[in-house]
């Protein structure tokens, strides 16, 4: 790349996945991107003749270039005068379905990444369709907020249709949990939740479906020992219902939705069920990490690879499931709530929760993995759930986690 002392007209990018370049209208000159084995670079036309030739070839192979390029000839021309270029790039709001367009109509594809198609126009030419990463995120992954974009689209991680990023909203939502007691007013029948916005404490008036539910909620006791991974249903605005007995006892509720409009929220409330006698929230009950790395439910054994898991980072939690009778790798799971698995895992103290999904979204088996960020240091209990012949299978085990 060598551009002299000029002052380049257009804007200098340094883009993820695309390297150095300069953007003029809605076109790149991108630098250092020919591989010698494609194209032979060796003639190559100046910039002004380069545009017009991957406009042409475009045109010819079904897709218009937008009148405001006509702009970006002039621009090239300008801006790089005699200078000489290996290809232009051309970025637009939907690029996947110009790839798709193009290799439809039988184009040479010579390599592809998530945000950039590599197209042979000749021999000696190449054209370059990158995703236009300059443009602001409008969107996010409900379930992976990291996953951004600027157009509507699928989550790669889950496939979840992304959504539209909410503006930022001050406080937490509000969550009232009212208990009917149990037969003889013993432990509880009923749970109800009422949902509130943070800003006006106005009723919820809608929410957002994620994985084939519009809230999940669950159910652990003190011990952690219970556990109840359920789905209340809607009772009216902003207020769900779920009929479930639970016993005497002291439970956290752990409450996964995404209003509409708003961010996903992991809400926590404890609870005392009728009928219960003994201290109330006591320390945190001792967590000793599993010894066996191999557990069995359901039919099903699952073995754990889960090491030197440090707060602060992500951890790599690898399932491995195989049948308990025979010893195969599984290869028959079915979707269990539009994901191969689900897994909860809580701190000891109940005070941190995450509800995850695995890495692989349409996995049949017989490996499951989660990268769950690990807030800190200490032991921690999760519970693996997956579907096998229509009965879900939910596996515990305790991990510990080292200091950063």
């Amino acid at each position: 790349m060598n551009l002299g002392a000029r002052t380049l007209q257009g804007t200098r990018v340094l883009l993820r996945g695309l390297g150095v370049g300069v953007r003029v209208g809605s076109s790149y000159a991108l630098f250092d991107r020919i591989d010698a084995s494609e194209v032979d670079a060796s003639m190559r036309p100046s910039a002004e003749a380069a545009y017009i030739v991957a406009r042409d070839w475009l045109r010819a192979n079904g897709v218009e270039v937008a009148e405001e390029n006509a702009a970006s000839r002039a621009g090239f021309s300008e801006t790089f005068g005699s200078e000489r270029l290996d290809h232009v790039a051309f970025t637009g709001t939907d690029t996947g379905a110009v790839v798709e367009a193009l290799r439809a109509r039988g184009a040479t594809l010579l390599r592809r990444t998530d945000v950039s198609a590599f197209f042979r126009m000749t021999e000696s030419a190449a054209l370059e369709i990158v995703r236009d990463l300059d443009r602001p995120d409008a969107f996010w992954c409900p379930m992976h907020p990291d996953v951004r974009a600027a157009d509507a689209g699928k989550c790669p991680l889950c496939g979840m249709a992304l959504v539209p990023i909410p503006p930022p909203r001050l406080g937490e939502y509000r969550m009232d949990v009212a208990l009917t007691p149990g037969p003889r007013g013993v432990g509880a029948s009923k749970v109800r939740l009422t949902l509130r916005d943070p800003e006006n404490g106005r009723l919820v008036p809608a929410f957002a479906t994620i994985h084939e539910r519009l809230l999940h909620l669950f159910i652990i006791d003190r011990s952690l020992e219970y556990f109840r991974h359920v789905h209340p249903e809607p009772a009216g605005r902003g207020v769900f219902e779920l009929k479930q007995e639970v016993p005497p006892g002291e439970y956290v509720l752990i409450a996964d939705f995404l209003p509409e409009g708003g961010r996903a929220q992991m809400l926590q409330r404890a609870i005392i069920t009728p009928g219960y006698r003994g201290s109330t929230f006591p320390a945190a009950p001792p967590l000793v990490p599993d010894d066996a790395v191999e557990k069995r439910a359901g039919g099903v054994r699952v073995r754990l690879e889960a090491s030197a898991l440090k707060a602060g980072k992500e951890a790599v939690l690898r399932f491995t499931l195989t049948d308990a009778a025979t010893g195969a790798p599984i290869s028959d799971l079915e979707p269990f709530l539009g994901a191969p698995g689900h897994m909860l895992i809580v701190s000891a103290d109940l005070t941190s929760a995450n509800h995850v999904h695995p890495e692989e979204p349409a996995m049949h088996g017989p490996t499951i993995t989660f990268q769950p960020l690990m807030p800190a240091a200490g032991a921690y209990k999760l519970w693996l759930q997956c579907q096998r012949g229509g009965v879900v299978v939910t596996i515990p085990f305790v991990v510990s986690v080292l200091g950063p």
